[in-house]
């Protein structure tokens, strides 16, 4: 990891309002700010380098602010903890927007730094600082985070930041946004505001379920033949893990995950009885249907599980349902999906939960059901390379696996082939769809592993990665290690299949579904395109034979502290050798 070293001391006297800034997110115990540079801080920009000396924070410099929350947003995946990111004035705002907008979908907290131009009229500069000054500029995001404030004083500096801070990291989790006027920021102190002890203001512990809840979900647990655990939203703790191994196991629980969060319990353990996916098809849905009771711990999307689509399979089930996911629904965006029923509705923590639970339950009992596991098997086509041989080449290169770190997967990731056995195994998708985001969550994942000294490995799409592929300078330039290795079908072949269905509906021509979609004519050359950032570029990779040295290559430079990409072109179709697409769903 490598972060620019000012010249000269710095200058320790706090003199300036952009001072008591940065002196805040120091006492935050931010390691790390992403940025891309901007005039509208200016003075928080001096603070941070010559104040103080580019350390605790370190500035990690993006190409698009869209990248710098993204890696914010990436870091948090990885350590449930928020980093900072900070973005220029109004249009750094809307530049990031998407990326605000996945981390506020996945629950992640992120303190996101903004800047106004000067709020005095008479402070501001020509032309510039007045399309860059807005009346109300959190207002551009406001249904999309948790708190915003707009300090006016020092003293507000110091007040407001302390409460974004204890915002963002009190569950459940969403991005904050602190403006800084920039007149504000620029402006000499006549007098260093008191700052405070933030041992007295740090957030609240998680909520605990209510006894009388808790005793109801043991009763219903106790009572119940065939009990489903499903596992969501959840942290990276080990011992939260673990206390869930432990519940299902003491209940004779099955299990069920999914691809959209991080690794939540071992997908080879025998009660996770059928792969995670995206979205539950017909065979997952009756397995879940065999159940008589349903824990869900802070499930996405329970109604789409569980209540029946148009001629499928009803859930009889009863349901504990513990989530804190309804404290952040508004009326702006449909993020909250349908309304799912509850016999139970546990407003709590999942974490806390589970830990109360083993209170009332121990011992070992088989799972009420035996796990469904797929069978691959090896490819007869050897100019075809399946996402099978991906993950069987790519396992190959690890002397331990189960240390790597996946920042993302394809869609139809083989679990069965790749399991993931701890917290840190898999940290899930981007929350929001953003599609473009993949890169520079990868990278504050990577960031993250780094610090851990684990290897970290992104699957990405090559539609994807080429919307956001120059965060990759940012790894570059501040060594932070990354393998990176693309599922190239040269299409948004998602949204052919989409097509597809609407000719096939319409009783019009299949054949031109690939009309604005394919990536060809002229393909992209993907891993000169890293190469030009400074990364080392390999492929494309197109045959089985080139497969194994590719990806060894890969892992020597990832080992050696290094950023590389491998290119590895998989037929539409052939992501998995079992007939399913395989790609991500936009």
């Amino acid at each position: 990891m490598y972060l620019d070293t000012p010249e000269g001391q710095p200058d320790d006297k706090v003199a300036w309002g952009s001072d008591v800034f940065a002196q805040m997110l120091r006492r935050f115990g931010f390691k790390y700010v992403s940025l891309n540079p901007g005039a509208s801080y200016r003075g928080l920009h001096d603070s941070i380098v010559n104040h103080l000396g580019n350390r605790n924070p370190g500035m990690l410099l993006c190409l698009h602010e869209d990248h710098a929350v993204g890696i914010a947003h990436g870091y948090a995946k990885a350590t449930d903890e928020p980093m900072a990111a900070i973005v220029h004035s109004n249009v750094g705002l809307m530049h990031g927007h998407m990326a605000i907008f996945n981390a506020f979908c996945d629950r992640k907290p992120l303190f996101l730094v903004g800047a106004t131009g000067p709020m005095d009229s008479h402070q501001r500069r020509p032309w510039i600082d007045w399309i860059h000054t807005s009346s109300d500029q959190a207002g551009i995001v406001r249904d999309i985070i948790k708190f915003d404030v707009q300090p006016t004083s020092p003293e507000g500096i110091v007040d407001g930041m302390t409460r974004a801070n204890i915002s963002t990291r009190t569950q459940p989790c969403a991005p904050v946004y602190v403006v800084l006027d920039a007149g504000l920021g620029e402006s000499s102190l006549e007098n260093t505001p008191v700052f405070p002890d933030m041992a007295r203001y740090q957030a609240p512990a998680a909520p605990r379920a209510l006894e009388a809840d808790l005793k109801k979900a043991v009763e219903m647990i106790k009572a119940a033949k065939r009990p489903m655990i499903m596992c969501g939203r959840s942290t990276r703790s080990q011992v939260s893990w673990d206390n869930r191994v432990k519940l299902a196991e003491a209940i004779g629980a099955c299990v069920v995950s999914d691809l959209k969060n991080g690794a939540a319990f071992p997908t080879d353990h025998p009660a996770h009885v059928i792969e995670p996916f995206n979205q539950p098809a017909q065979s997952q849905r009756e397995v879940i249907a065999e159940s008589d009771l349903i824990i869900a711990l802070e499930w996405i999307d329970m109604a789409g599980a569980i209540c029946p689509p148009k001629g499928g399979v009803d859930v009889k089930a009863k349901v504990i349902s513990v989530t804190m996911d309804h404290h952040l629904h508004n009326g702006a965006h449909m993020v909250y999906q349908a309304v799912s029923p509850a016999d139970v509705l546990i407003s709590a923590c999942p974490e806390a939960f589970v830990a109360d639970l083993l209170a009332h339950f121990s011992g070992k009992k088989a799972p009420w059901r035996a796990a469904i596991r797929k069978e691959f098997t090896p490819s007869t086509d050897s100019s075809r390379i399946r996402m099978q041989d991906v993950a069987k080449s790519l396992r190959a290169q690890f002397p331990d696996p189960d240390k790597v770190t996946l920042a993302g997967v394809a869609r139809q990731w083989p679990c069965d082939l790749w399991p993931l056995r701890s917290p840190m195994a898999y940290m899930g998708k981007d929350g929001g769809g953003g599609i473009g985001s993949g890169p520079s969550i990868s990278i504050g994942i990577a960031l993250a592993c780094a610090d851990l000294e684990r290897p970290c490995v992104a699957i990405l799409g090559d539609g994807d990665f080429m919307m956001g592929g120059h965060a990759v300078y940012t790894a570059v330039k501040h060594k932070i290690p990354l393998m990176i290795v693309i599922n190239n079908n040269q299409s948004y072949f998602n949204d052919e299949l989409h097509q597809e269905n609407i000719a096939r509906r319409r009783n019009r021509v299949v054949g031109n579904r690939w009309i604005g979609q394919s990536i060809s004519g002229p393909n992209i050359d993907i891993s000169k395109f890293v190469e030009s950032q400074g990364a080392v570029g390999i492929g494309p990779v197109k045959t089985l034979a080139e497969l194994d040295a590719a990806m060894k290559k890969g892992a020597e430079v990832l080992a050696s502290g290094g950023v590389c990409l491998i290119d590895v072109h998989i037929p539409p179709g052939a992501e998995r050798g079992h007939g399913s697409t395989g790609l991500r769903n936009t």
